[in-house]
């Protein structure tokens, strides 16, 4: 499942990350999409970005996520979404996490939205 609106982007994210679907993940974004993260790394590339996306994964992330404004200019859309949630811990025990992503998306040939930079705590 690809959106056709960007703004449902990270609803299709949250489900299959919930889901622990890593390869649905990755094909959500551009072969050199770009990851910004909260040390300010920058992470070109599917690749580069794959560990961090399955560390969510592993820690059996479960996000629920809301966009809060999105601006679409022709083929490219920006995002500030929250997302809301728990991971386990190195313990074993639930900890919440929040996220206020900055995602910047671009329609592909065949109507879908894919993230081109991705800053999950761009907004604290």
């Amino acid at each position: 499942m690809f959106p056709h609106k960007p703004e449902n982007w990270p609803q299709v994210f949250e489900e299959h990350l919930n889901a622990g679907d890593l390869n649905a993940v990755m094909e959500l974004y551009d072969p050199e999409a770009c990851f910004i993260s909260s040390s300010g790394e920058v992470m070109a590339g599917r690749e580069r970005i794959r560990p961090v996306l399955a560390r969510l994964i592993d820690t059996k992330t479960r996000f629920q996520s809301r966009v809060v404004k999105a601006v679409t200019v022709g083929d490219t859309a920006l995002l500030y979404t929250n997302f809301e949630g728990t991971m386990v811990d190195a313990t074993g025990g639930t900890v919440e996490v929040r996220s206020k992503a900055i995602e910047v998306l671009r329609r592909e040939h065949d109507g879908t939205w894919k993230l081109i930079i991705g800053e999950p705590n761009g907004r604290t």
